[in-house]
């Protein structure tokens, strides 16, 4: 099975969580969902749902600032542009896994031909990002049994995917939970998901546990681990 990779990146982002009201909290990084709707947009498919699994790397330390914004062209009301506190990223920027058998050639010709189909942004319509091919892995190998020696990998790794994390004195490990997981078309998702990160990007060094459901996996790539989800 082949893999591919390419990097979105911008001035700003937005990943809204679903259990914010009045306050437009952000996930630290992009999301699954997210990355796939990215995916999507790139093949011009409206309500992309499948099986195929997406990675996660960050190129650069999570930094988040909080704005007032005027929500104009709402509904008129007695809050009508009343400020809403909103959390944004600041200069993020990712590397996004693609792997599958359902649209990973399709998306590598796209890539490979700096198209897309619909608009690409970072979780909002204000936060445009233009996705830039970083490479084609051909015949990916895959982890099918426990390992006694530590993976490294520099991607996010799920909780779910660490029998033991391995806490080297120079790293600083972060820990964020509660993104949704599958989409299953028509705004309904199933499963939430909870992840590990280094907060400088460094590799992360764990002793996987593989998944019995094939939900998550990780594959073996240039020496180093990548969790696909």
């Amino acid at each position: 099975m082949d893999m591919v990779a390419f990097d979105i990146r911008g001035s700003i982002a937005h990943f809204r969580r679903p259990d914010t009201t009045a306050t437009h909290l952000t996930y630290p990084f992009i999301t699954p969902t997210a990355a796939k709707g990215i995916v999507g947009a790139i093949l011009g498919i409206e309500d992309f749902v499948t099986s195929d699994k997406v990675g996660i790397r960050l190129l650069k330390p999570v930094r988040t600032v909080a704005q007032q914004m005027s929500m104009l062209g709402k509904e008129s009301g007695p809050s009508f542009n009343r400020p809403t506190t909103i959390e944004l990223l600041v200069e993020p920027s990712y590397r996004i896994y693609y792997a599958g058998t359902e649209y990973t050639s399709r998306l590598i010709e796209r890539l490979q031909q700096d198209q897309s189909v619909y608009p690409t942004f970072l979780g909002v319509a204000y936060a445009l990002t233009k996705p830039e091919l970083y490479k084609v892995y051909e015949d990916v190998e895959w982890l099918e049994t426990e390992t006694s020696e530590p993976l490294t990998s520099r991607s996010i790794v799920p909780v779910a995917s660490i029998r033991e994390l391995v806490m080297d004195p120079d790293r600083r490990f972060g820990r964020a939970g509660g993104f949704l997981h599958e989409y299953k078309g028509n705004r309904t998702f199933e499963r939430s998901i909870d992840f590990i990160y280094e907060t400088a990007c460094r590799p992360i060094r764990f002793y996987p546990a593989l998944d019995s459901e094939g939900r998550i996996r990780i594959a073996l790539v240039e020496g180093e681990a990548v969790c696909l989800f």
